[in-house]
């Protein structure tokens, strides 16, 4: 049986899981950038890396053809799209906070649908559950690649307990993209609002559509551009244009003030 733990390995071992919707030449690419760095692969390597697969072309095929049609994600539609907009404006704190709460929604009632105990549960171990039940439905019904699957399964699992959801004082990245220290306020300014924040949220909700594709009969592949995503994903490059004119016009704003 076939697996990903190579991926898995390198991956969580930077902080990062293995994701759904991107090509295996890509992830390819990336083991081997991190292997062949031996050990110094920085968190400004990886937010590199990511941004090609969070690009406007990608996330606008997503925003267009993708969450608004998979069950649990599409009650925050909104909210996600409003996140993605704040990121290419450069607005990352804001960005990333708006994501943490579509996280543990769409995983907690993604959970629910499944039968597993919420109540008085940590939403790590509601995380944990998730990804054990996905890979008893590979085993038992012989669904897609079942080892790559439970790669996939395994590594999301170990970035939840290790990452997304440890307690803050003990994330282990510079990042700092940890549920804990952003929404109850631990981190402040300086402590995150990078676009690696945002990536790593955008990855978990992605995450989750491909959870709740199991069992919604949707395709596990990246969706096509279409007119209206690349209409989109022009929008945001405007929006790129515009995070880019702001240091200038803050710089004139203080000649003014003087």
């Amino acid at each position: 049986m076939h697996d990903l733990n190579h991926f898995k390995t390198a991956f969580n071992g930077v902080g990062w899981f293995i994701p759904p919707f991107v090509s295996m030449g890509f992830l390819n690419m990336m083991y081997k950038r991190i292997i062949d760095s031996s050990g110094a692969f920085t968190q400004k390597d990886l937010e590199s890396l990511l941004s090609l697969i969070y690009s406007p072309e990608n996330i606008s095929a997503m925003v267009v053809s993708r969450y608004p049609i998979v069950p649990f994600i599409n009650e925050y539609k909104q909210i996600i799209a409003e996140s993605i907009r704040a990121h290419f404006l450069g607005l990352d704190h804001v960005a990333v906070t708006g994501l943490m709460p579509v996280i543990e929604g769409a995983g907690i009632n993604l959970a629910k649908s499944r039968s597993i105990n919420c109540e008085k549960v940590s939403t790590r171990k509601i995380f944990i559950s998730l990804a054990e039940h996905c890979k008893d439905d590979a085993q038992k019904y012989n669904i897609g690649a079942v080892g790559e699957i439970i790669s996939m399964m395994d590594s999301f699992k170990e970035y939840a307990d290790h990452h997304l959801y440890i307690e803050s004082n003990k994330y282990p990245h510079t990042d700092k993209t940890n549920r804990h220290g952003i929404l109850h306020g631990a981190y402040a300014d300086e402590d995150y609002g990078e676009p690696i924040n945002f990536y790593k949220a955008m990855a978990t909700v992605d995450f989750l559509c491909f959870i709740s594709s199991f069992r919604s009969a949707l395709s596990w592949f990246a969706p096509e551009e279409t007119e209206s995503s690349k209409i989109l994903a022009g929008y945001y490059q405007a929006h790129r244009i515009l995070c880019l004119m702001k240091p200038n016009l803050e710089q004139l704003n203080s000649k003014t003030q003087d």
